[in-house]
């Protein structure tokens, strides 16, 4: 479980101008997040943030060890923020699969709960660290094993439902990755073209007693 608020244990850094106690270690990580987001990795250091959050490093040693503490609370954070809803709506127990993969088709509409920008900046920052690349890659099969069980639910079979997860999955880091950009009324609009052509006829009720060889 994400643990971003509980101060780290040992000795408490002399009060500054500004007490350490007013900036949680969410706030911290948030900043984070964002210097991730608009500078890359390299932009995520103790004396950027700390000056852009106009406060000194005390407050920063009030919440982390170290910038590698606050690095694994940021990776933390994004695997929380952008898996946990659509392992949440894949689990549903009031949605039909069909509506379950809407639901998830729609965290990627909406970027409410799944925030893009975010899951592209981890990605870069994978290019450079070999832990955040098997992070990532965990999270990708995680997501993609959660679409193939809407899928199986929908009655297709084992290796049909594993490549039908994998087209959705992969067509959603592609639109990212390629940086499409298209209003939401457009996406709204090719939204049910997309949707048949990776659904397929599955829950229209074709029988699939065995895959394809």
């Amino acid at each position: 479980m994400l643990n971003i608020d509980k101060p780290r244990a040992g000795k408490k850094p002399k009060a500054t101008s500004r007490s350490p106690e007013r900036l949680t270690r969410l706030d911290w990580v948030n900043a984070a997040r964002d210097a991730l987001i608009k500078g890359g990795v390299h932009a995520v250091k103790v004396d950027l943030i700390s000056n852009r959050l106009n406060i000194t490093r005390g407050s920063f040693y009030w919440h982390f060890r170290n910038r590698a503490d606050l690095l694994a609370a940021l990776l933390e954070l994004w695997e929380s923020e952008n898996t946990t809803p659509f392992e949440e709506a894949a689990q549903r127990k009031d949605l039909d699969p069909v509506q379950k993969f809407l639901a998830m088709v729609e965290l990627w509409l909406e970027e409410k709960d799944f925030d893009p920008a975010f899951d592209a900046a981890v990605r870069d920052w994978a290019r450079s660290s070999p832990s955040v690349a098997r992070k990532i890659a965990s999270i990708d099969e995680l997501r993609m094993s959660l679409l193939e069980k809407v899928f199986r639910e929908m009655g297709y079979g084992q290796r049909e439902a594993m490549v039908r997860a994998r087209v959705t999955y992969y067509h959603q880091v592609g639109y990212y990755t390629l940086d499409v950009h298209e209003s939401k009324k457009r996406r709204r609009d090719l939204l049910p073209v997309y949707i048949d052509i990776l659904v397929g006829e599955g829950p229209l009720g074709r029988a699939r007693e065995t895959d394809r060889p």
